[in-house]
């Protein structure tokens, strides 16, 4: 009996708690767009609407350029239609390398035309836990989150093109 208890406590002493490893990630940024006239581009009937597919994000990463296409993500280019409760917009998974302290995104429209992206990150590492937040978005260097922030969109706000 005694032995039997001697290979229990011996094999509580010889397990480790493994520890767990948990990572947030809170980067995405969602853009409206619209005409002068207020009309959603994203919406087909929209005259010169805008076509997602044909959106290209660019990441500036050490000053050189990197055109974002990952096979294995839900949006390969980084760039998302999200469309739910008539609310058509646009999902942007924005640069956020850790050697710059803004990365910048470029967004290049079907049309020719590009924009920059900057956000500011807070980036979190205790060793079991780490995160990256971003808590500024500049668009063409205008503040646009959290001063004009769509209010119920989280980081989200409007551009007109």
């Amino acid at each position: 009996m005694k032995y039997l208890l001697f290979c229990i406590l011996g094999m509580l002493v010889s397990c480790t708690k493994e520890k767990s490893q948990s990572e947030v990630v809170d980067i995405g940024v969602e853009i409206f767009i619209s005409n002068n006239n207020g009309e959603n581009l994203l919406l087909g009937s929209t005259p010169n609407s805008i076509n997602p597919d044909s959106i290209e994000l660019i990441y500036l990463i050490n000053g050189e350029k990197f055109t974002v296409y990952n096979s294995n993500m839900d949006c390969p280019r980084g760039v998302c239609y999200l469309n739910d409760s008539g609310s058509e917009r646009l999902g942007i998974t924005p640069n956020h390398t850790e050697s710059e302290e803004y990365p910048i995104t470029y967004i290049r429209w079907e049309n020719g035309d590009l924009d920059t992206l900057k956000c500011h990150f807070v980036r979190k590492d205790n060793g079991t836990n780490s995160s990256i937040v971003c808590d500024k978005v500049w668009f063409n260097d205008l503040l646009m989150f959290p001063d004009n922030a769509v209010s119920g969109y989280g980081r989200a706000f409007k551009i007109v093109k």
